[in-house]
């Protein structure tokens, strides 16, 4: 299970730094205005489940917290 959360995070970090662009371009009033939210949101929500399965706790951050990190 440990290889498909990889292979998500992979995609995700991607993703993250992406959205981090839109964010810091002050476009948008909200983060989960920008375009790439909602994607990065899914793939967070989704490595949690398999998290909570796996590890027994989830132990990935927020998708609001990978912006700031």
């Amino acid at each position: 299970m440990d290889h498909v959360i990889n292979g998500i995070m992979q995609y995700l970090d991607i993703e993250i730094g992406y959205l981090r662009e839109q964010w810091e371009s002050g476009q948008y009033y909200k983060l989960s205005d920008c375009p790439s939210y909602k994607e990065c949101k899914a793939m967070v929500d989704a490595i949690h489940v398999l998290e909570k399965y796996y590890y027994g706790k989830h132990v990935t951050m927020s998708v609001k917290e990978m912006v700031k990190f």
